[in-house]
């Protein structure tokens, strides 16, 4: 069997990595994305972001996005109104909601299978027939079907339950020179991308969600849009479809701060990446109509604030190795 290397690691445990050979830990790869890690006589592990100190019951919260709604509201922390869709008879609940939706799985993750702007009782009748074979109650898989949230897309994240960097998600576009093709353009900008992980920046995709959505714009591939003209590709701001992060940690208000905090803390996870949609984040969110937090990851990445395609980067690898040594009494 081969010998895992660093060349072998995604992004983000490769920064976790060479930040721990920094501060003289020793470091065995055990996989792409998990590392064995010991300085004198404590060891741990790291998976991801993850660590070995992250609580259990936190990554089961962030992990089953129905408990992670039920926790937000019970803790009063802003969020979308929603209804669970277990079973056909669960779609009279959406009369408790305002169209237009996001309809979504309790599992998942990089927006695979969420559904933005679904507008009917039909519609969303629709993609539960097709999510149906899924559906496991007892398992928690089922789907949740949300008010949609309005502004921004924002990613948050805390270390050692404190605010660490705030970044803005560009959803994947592409800017018009006013002789190039749209498909030259996502070809340009893809030259200077991944295909994974285990690149800062992942390249545009262009799927049928995307053909969709330049023709709602009034655009197609061969469309050449004018000079300055931005052209989204994507509804949604996911980094793995083309999406770009954008540094904003110091517009971030002290009310918007605690807030994150707090949330870190009622989720009990001392790393987490926090999804938020609202219009700024140099307001407090609680006094913005329609926003709130999407969502939180319990492994967040990395990348977005290391590799920032506007702003500082922010060395967050840094803090998470950091936390782990003062925490293990090792710094």
């Amino acid at each position: 069997m081969a010998k895992w290397t660093r060349r072998d690691l995604t992004v983000a445990v490769r920064l976790l990595y060479d930040e721990a050979i920094k501060r003289g830990v020793d470091v065995i790869i055990i996989g792409r994305l998990t590392l064995s890690m010991r300085k004198q006589d404590a060891q741990w592990y790291v998976h991801g972001s993850r660590t070995s100190l992250q609580s259990s019951i936190g990554y089961m919260i962030a992990k089953k996005k129905h408990i992670t709604k039920a926790v937000l509201v019970d803790k009063q922390v802003p969020t979308a109104n929603y209804v669970s869709i277990k079973t056909a008879r669960d779609l009279d609940k959406l009369a408790r909601l305002t169209f237009p939706l996001v309809v979504k799985p309790t599992h998942g993750k990089r927006g695979n299978h969420v559904v933005v702007g679904v507008t009917s009782r039909i519609a969303v009748a629709r993609i539960y027939q097709q999510f149906m074979p899924r559906i496991d109650a007892d398992e928690g898989i089922f789907l949740l079907a949300e008010e949609m949230l309005s502004g921004h897309e924002y990613r948050i994240l805390c270390v050692d339950y404190t605010f660490v960097a705030a970044a803005y998600r560009k959803p994947a576009h592409v800017v018009g020179d006013g002789r190039s093709s749209i498909q030259d353009l996502i070809t340009a900008k893809n030259a200077q991308r991944g295909p994974d992980q285990a690149h800062p920046l992942t390249k545009l995709t262009i799927d049928g969600t995307a053909h969709d959505f330049l023709y709602v714009q009034g655009y197609t591939m061969t469309s050449v849009p004018d000079r300055g003209v931005e052209v989204r590709l994507q509804q949604m701001a996911n980094l793995s479809t083309g999406g770009e992060p954008w540094n904003v940690t110091d517009q971030v208000c002290e009310e918007n701060i605690a807030l994150f905090e707090h949330i870190a803390r009622v989720c009990d996870l001392n790393t987490v990446g926090i999804d938020v949609m609202c219009t700024s984040l140099s307001t407090p969110i609680r006094e913005q109509p329609r926003a709130g937090v999407i969502e939180i990851n319990a492994s967040p990445g990395l990348v977005t604030h290391h590799f920032p395609v506007r702003g500082e980067p922010i060395n967050a690898a840094g803090k998470i190795i950091d936390m782990v040594l003062t925490r293990l009494h090792l710094a």
